[in-house]
């Protein structure tokens, strides 16, 4: 059927983007980092050896390949149990898949966040420059791309309630809904302003590149704030309609627009040559 046909491209899509190509782009950044700012001359930026980030790196490389071959097992026992069953596939093996494929980056976001910790353990400086300048949520983020996250979450809860006739009480289905997107939002809303607000992790990071990288994470909080919004819209019409076989789609769909929305805007906004590597080396002031 057409409908199989389509959820099959799109979550062979969903394999390549997600356990071959953000992985490749990922330790091609590491590759470029190690080898042109090594630890002989930017020794503040591996408070471990060298050796200790090579493996990790290698094997963070060998679970993204895993992954990449899990997807093709996955896909062909999805086709196989089609042959077998008349039932549709749940649109929550797609998401399963997704989360299965993060655990690699999460992991990497934690080796980062431990190697923070450890610069700061080893920094003896006496003295340290503060960034005395306020930073405010709409001085770096474009008012309108907010707005609009705040009009396609107000827009999400008015379609769960007209699609619903406005048959609003506890437990619900429009109830749950909104609880659900509420949640979502509180969420996004939690990492923009830790990232706004929150203390330095990096004691050596340059003020420049701070505000660069607050600005990325601003900017894909919201991105994703209304792929979320956007999503819940769409597959709630699609159940009214009767177009439940396209959840699955839909869903392996969603898992890579927030994924492009998030890892690959980072990708791209966060280049290595508009950071400031001089503060890690053995002669660098203090910031």
């Amino acid at each position: 059927m057409l409908e199989n046909t389509l959820f099959y491209v799109i979550f062979v899509s969903q394999i390549i983007l997600l356990s071959h190509y953000y992985p490749k782009k990922i330790l091609g950044k590491i590759r470029h980092v190690i080898t042109t700012y090594p630890p002989t001359e930017y020794p503040k930026l591996y408070p471990k050896s060298i050796e200790h980030y090579e493996k990790f790196y290698r094997n963070y490389r060998l679970m993204n390949q895993f992954l990449f071959l899990l997807g093709f097992i996955i896909l062909v026992a999805i086709l196989l149990w089609e042959k077998s069953t008349q039932m549709q596939l749940s649109p929550m093996i797609p998401w399963a898949y997704f989360m299965i494929q993060m655990f690699p980056l999460m992991l990497l976001e934690y080796k980062e966040f431990s190697s923070f910790k450890q610069m700061k353990k080893a920094d003896h400086r006496s003295t340290r420059q503060a960034d005395l300048r306020p930073r405010r949520l709409l001085g770096l983020i474009s008012p309108a791309l907010l707005g609009m996250a705040v009009v396609m979450y107000i827009a999400a809860i008015l379609f769960s309630l007209y699609i619903r006739e406005f048959d609003f009480h506890w437990g619900s289905p429009a109830f749950m809904m909104i609880i659900i997107i509420t949640a979502g939002n509180i969420f996004f809303a939690s990492i923009a302003m830790w990232h706004l607000y929150g203390k330095k992790i990096d004691p050596y990071q340059a003020s420049e590149d701070r505000i660069k990288i607050i600005k990325i994470a601003l900017k894909s909080m919201a991105y994703v704030s209304i792929g979320v919004s956007i999503f819940l819209i769409i597959t709630q019409g699609i159940h009214d309609y009767n177009l439940g076989f396209l959840k699955p789609g839909l869903m392996s769909l969603f898992c890579q627009v927030m994924a492009v929305v998030s890892i690959g805007m980072r990708l791209r906004s966060l280049k290595e040559t508009d950071l400031n590597f001089e503060v890690y080396k053995k002669d660098a002031s203090a910031i």
